[in-house]
């Protein structure tokens, strides 16, 4: 549904520039965020309390330590700058809402924890994430990139003080936004799911159906903020894009290879290695992943203050970010999965 939108934006921009100008994005993202709270299972986050050092870890890997490669995206060369821009936003997202439990559950991992990690580190993004944006990008203004792009552009020298600020932010206003636009909508679903045993039944249920509705709502988003850098002219060349992409999935590579070394060396789960395993998988595969829906709710956001056309080019490299990690963690976790089984089978043998 990702692509169908792209190919419609590239194909009419008129429509998706004529459904920006309504509240249709405010609304399809208090939708997305409400089914999000609807579909939680809280109860069962709840049973990875015990794993404390796990859980310590996630939350510092997802909301403070990946973050901080994030003005090192925002600084590449790529062309146009929004392309930059979309990696440094989708590198300070938190964790994935669906697939990282997915998998998880696919490996044999801690399907608890990763229900922890997925809830705590969504919810309090919205409060991290008004600081960590803007100084995301003043630091990646500060050593060339996209804030000093946009200065030079402007006609100011990069690495001016212009430059650092071409791009301000101010964290209270976007604070109030997220809560309203992500934090309040999740609450009201959660509260909803709450409302009674026979709603929960039905939810899980049904949660394909409203996985696919979610993402469909999800798709209007780029549909719209595409449609809108398109009608003003601006184009991006698939060589651009495929390199941005490719940087994309070179920090999910970092990301993965920090997670698998910070559970091994830290020991998290527990010094033995099978009964530490499903902890570790959980960890490494959810603190590695970063989700979409935030980044297009603060892309959003921050389009007035960046503009339209870069906030437009941001979202491409979104969603082609969060289609090539999907992909390839879906690849990892079946090498993975077929790894377990061929040693499981071995010291059944022996």
């Amino acid at each position: 549904m990702l692509l169908t939108a792209l190919v419609a934006a590239a194909l009419q921009p008129s429509w998706g520039l004529a459904a920006s100008k309504t509240q249709l994005q405010t609304a399809v993202t208090f939708t997305i965020f409400v089914l999000q709270g609807v579909m939680l299972r809280q109860g069962e986050a709840k049973k990875a309390l015990g794993a404390a050092g796990a859980i310590a870890w996630g939350l510092a890997s997802i909301l403070v330590i990946t973050p901080l490669l994030a003005p090192l995206a925002g600084a590449l060369p790529l062309q146009p700058p929004g392309l930059a821009l979309g990696l440094l936003v989708f590198g300070c997202m938190p964790t994935t809402l669906s697939s990282g439990v997915a998998l998880t559950q696919v490996l044999g991992g801690n399907t608890a924890l990763a229900l922890l990690l997925t809830i705590a580190t969504n919810l309090a993004s919205v409060f991290t994430l008004p600081f960590l944006l803007p100084w995301a990008l003043k630091t990646t203004a500060s050593i060339g990139g996209f804030g000093a792009a946009a200065a030079a552009a402007a006609g100011g020298p990069a690495g001016s003080a212009a430059a650092v600020s071409a791009v301000r932010l101010d964290p209270v206003p976007l604070l109030v936004q997220l809560v309203q636009c992500i934090l309040l909508p999740t609450l009201l679903g959660a509260c909803i799911r709450a409302s009674g045993e026979g709603l929960r039944n039905w939810v899980d249920a049904n949660r394909r159906t409203l996985s696919v509705i979610s993402g469909g709502l999800l798709s209007l988003v780029p549909w719209m903020q595409v449609s809108k850098a398109l009608s003003q002219g601006v184009t991006v060349a698939p060589a651009a894009l495929a390199a941005a992409v490719a940087w994309s999935l070179a920090f999910h590579l970092v990301y993965l290879v920090l997670n698998s070394g910070a559970a091994t060396l830290l020991r998290l789960g527990g010094s033995d290695p099978v009964a530490s395993a499903p902890t570790r998988r959980a960890l490494i595969i959810v603190a590695s992943q970063k989700t979409l829906p935030v980044a297009m709710a603060v892309l959003g956001r921050l389009a007035p203050a960046v503009g339209a056309e870069a906030a437009g080019c941001a979202a491409v490299t979104a969603v082609f970010s969060h289609l090539a990690q999907t992909c390839v963690d879906f690849a990892l976790v079946s090498r993975w999965l077929e790894h377990i089984q061929r040693r499981d089978k071995k010291a059944k043998t022996v």
